[in-house]
């Protein structure tokens, strides 16, 4: 018998308590308080929790001796939680630096070794040649190029040298032997002082004479600017330099092809531009310049002060004789002295005008070759001659900076090797394309 849908009843749920508020719902057991926190995923590094983030590092967590935290609050750390596993998931989490291994892994071998390039701006001659063999001048060098002199006839600077040993010969042989002998300890202190400047006169006189002077080097302005002169040949044209309040004009050496510093003049006789140049001397047969003019004025005072102290000892040797005039003169002491005396009278003019002349260029911080310009403006202008801009002031100051100044390197550098510039322009362009 069916039932009729009037006579169908329906039961009522049963009846559940009311909950006035969240903290009354049932939780799960691993949302619960006293339930630990998920475990992290085994791909993470050591040492990071899955709730750190990818560019935080999460702290470790002290011990908890408080209440339980809140259920709601466990909910939403449950769901920060899960949302950073996903990141992990898609963005790997790196390594902390403090457990990543010191161990570096071992190189690979590469079959790629790198060469140096070679230098080929200065390659050097085979055989070997040195500069002085290649410098295109009048001079004359010995010792593998150590040594230099003049390139006019050295006839004069033998003679000067022979005169300077025949005059220290004879005195060591003749006069110091009679002082040394005959006037105890005053004597012997005249023939040390005496021996002493000699030597300092001859080694000068061979430093002067065999050292470079200051020679320029060559081939510095292969292509000077010109200007054109009506009715004439263009003439390289000058440079005007500034030194202190004046100015100064350098010319083109076209032999040397190359301007040449101030002060600086070409000598015909050695075929070079010399630095400083003061004049090109016969006596020691070498220009005189920047390296060369302080031993070149030691060798002038040490060998007028020398003639000096021969000539009175020379002297004295006669006055100060126990015998006669005569009986002296015939004795090998007398006769030396008197052939010493009559010599170093006879030089010691020449010397002694040569020093006051270069005294007094000292002084006024001028060359020779700048003096005699200046006597030539004289005899053509009727006006002053032109300042001197080289001058320091004062003539302490002249002399300091001419005899205290530093010699300096050659330029020449005559022992040097011979190099050629074996570089090409665009080397690559007539190689063969394979």
């Amino acid at each position: 018998m069916s039932a009729s849908p009037h006579s169908l009843t329906f039961s009522t749920p049963p009846a559940t308590p009311r909950r006035s508020s969240l903290t009354q719902l049932p939780l799960p057991s691993t949302l619960t308080a006293s339930a630990p926190l998920p475990r992290r995923a085994p791909g993470h590094a050591p040492g990071i929790t899955p709730s750190a983030s990818f560019f935080r590092p999460s702290k470790p967590r002290p011990p908890s001796s408080a209440e339980p935290e809140h259920p709601l609050k466990t909910l939403k750390e449950d769901s920060r939680l899960s949302s950073d596993d996903d990141d992990h998931d898609t963005y790997p989490m790196q390594k902390s630096p403090s457990h990543i291994s010191s161990r570096s892994p071992s190189p690979v071998a590469s079959s790629f070794v790198p060469t140096p390039l070679k230098d080929l701006s200065r390659v050097p001659r085979d055989p070997v040649v040195r500069r002085w063999q290649q410098h295109p001048s009048r001079n004359r060098f010995f010792f593998n190029g150590r040594l230099l002199t003049g390139g006019d006839a050295p006839y004069a600077f033998i003679a000067a040298l022979t005169v300077l040993f025949g005059i220290a010969g004879l005195y060591a042989g003749t006069t110091a032997q009679w002082w040394w002998h005959n006037q105890g300890a005053g004597g012997k202190a005249w023939v040390v002082i005496t021996g002493y400047l000699s030597l300092m006169t001859i080694s000068n006189m061979l430093v002067t004479a065999f050292s470079d002077p200051g020679i320029l080097p060559r081939n510095l302005d292969l292509e000077p600017p010109y200007h054109e002169i009506e009715g004439s040949d263009p003439a390289p044209m000058p440079r005007i330099l500034k030194v202190r309040s004046d100015v100064v004009r350098v010319k083109y050496c076209p032999t040397c092809m190359t301007y040449r510093p101030p002060r600086s003049t070409h000598c015909k006789l050695c075929d070079n531009c010399v630095d400083a140049c003061d004049h090109h001397c016969q006596w020691v047969n070498n220009c005189i310049g920047r390296r060369n003019y302080t031993p070149f004025f030691i060798l002038l005072f040490s060998a007028f002060t020398t003639l000096v102290l021969v000539i009175i000892q020379s002297a004295l040797v006669f006055a100060l004789s126990h015998e006669s005039f005569h009986k002296t003169l015939k004795s090998s002491e007398g006769i030396g002295s008197a052939v010493i005396f009559l010599l170093s009278i006879a030089v010691i003019w020449a010397v002694g005008a040569l020093l006051a002349y270069h005294v007094r260029l000292l002084l006024l911080n001028t060359t020779t070759i700048e003096q005699i310009r200046n006597q030539a403006h004289k005899s053509l202008t009727s006006g002053p001659a032109p300042p001197n801009p080289f001058s320091h002031g004062t003539w302490r100051r002249n002399v300091m900076a001419i005899l205290c100044r530093p010699r300096g390197y050659s330029w020449l550098d005559p022992t040097g090797k011979v190099t050629d510039d074996m570089r090409t322009v665009n080397p690559g362009i007539g190689d063969e394309v394979v």
